[in-house]
């Protein structure tokens, strides 16, 4: 999960750096609106953590706006997000704005906007939340309305665009005045844009800027041991050895999770188009393998089983 979790400690600092466009996807304007970021927000639901928590305030009322990112959907989500926005609204005593911001272009056939509870074929209980496919608002980044989501630009672009989109995110990126901050959006970029291009590609695509990163502090991690070995080297060579680790353990983890969460959303779709819907219980146990053999596998028994209880009993086997 590196690479996934890499990605999702930058888009936190992302968030954290520039709260305005991101409040902006969801509610359209932040004009007379107060944005303040909820640090490490507490909700009594200890196996799960939020995303993203901001504080608004808009005339004399205080809200909470809430943003969970996802590179691909998972099936228990609805119910999560019911979850997560009752439990911060009893947290804090105000009004949960809930969101999910859809991150890599895919096609989906359809994202549920809603979690229902349903009784003898009739909703009974219905809590919807804001869906924002972040791709749909990819001319709006590339055009400089909302430059400041550039490092995101590689996911969004449509499949052989991702060079040209990685160049204009590097555009956009240089254009930034302040020197730290123009180095934090470098290394998102570079971050997500492993999971897409080789090691190699990204250090000579990004050589100019390379010492750059030495004023960054999202990737400091990734530096740190390269530049301790390297020291004797001098700043340059530490920096791209330790670089060059980082993006070469992101593009390893990301090849092998995009290949995993594939096969599970593959299996998904599958089943539901055979049998419907697929029970949530289900979707945790196909979510819980990370064995891409495995996966293949029942993939291939996902087209011949004859029912969804006769799947549930292989997954059982695994």
């Amino acid at each position: 999960m590196l690479a996934v979790n890499v990605i999702d400690r930058s888009l936190k600092a992302l968030a954290r750096r520039y709260p305005k466009p991101f409040v902006k996807l969801v509610l359209g304007s932040t004009k007379g609106v107060a944005v303040a970021t909820i640090e490490n927000p507490e909700i009594n639901l200890p196996e799960r953590r939020l995303d993203f928590v901001y504080g608004l305030r808009l005339d004399d009322q205080e809200y909470l706006l809430h943003l969970e990112f996802q590179l691909q959907h998972e099936t228990d989500l609805p119910e999560r997000m019911f979850t997560y926005n009752a439990l911060l609204t009893a947290a804090y005593r105000r009004p949960a704005i809930s969101a999910v911001i859809y991150l890599a272009r895919q096609e989906y056939r359809r994202l549920p906007e809603a979690y229902a509870v349903t009784f003898r074929s009739r909703a009974v209980h219905t809590f919807t939340y804001r869906v924002i496919r972040l791709w749909e608002y990819e001319e709006a980044i590339a055009g400089g309305e909302l430059k400041e989501l550039a490092p995101l630009l590689v996911l969004l672009a449509e499949n052989g665009k991702e060079e040209a989109a990685l160049a204009r995110t590097r555009e956009l990126v240089l254009a930034i005045g302040d020197e730290k901050h123009r180095a934090d959006a470098l290394s998102v970029a570079i971050t997500v844009a492993a999971r897409y291009f080789s090691r190699d590609f990204l250090l000579e695509f990004f050589k100019g800027e390379m010492e750059m990163l030495q004023e960054a502090s999202i990737v400091q991690e990734w530096i740190n041991e390269g530049l301790e070995r390297g020291r004797k080297e001098g700043l340059a060579e530490g920096l791209e050895k330790g670089l060059a680790e980082g993006l070469e353990k992101g593009r390893k983890a990301g090849k092998l999770e995009g290949e995993i969460e594939t096969l599970q959303r593959d299996i998904q779709e599958v089943l539901e188009e055979r049998f419907g819907r697929v029970k949530k219980g289900m979707g945790k146990k196909l979510a819980a393998i990370d064995d891409p053999a495995v996966l293949r596998s029942l993939l291939k028994k996902s087209v011949r089983v004859k029912s969804l209880e006769e799947f549930a009993r292989l997954l059982e086997e695994v």
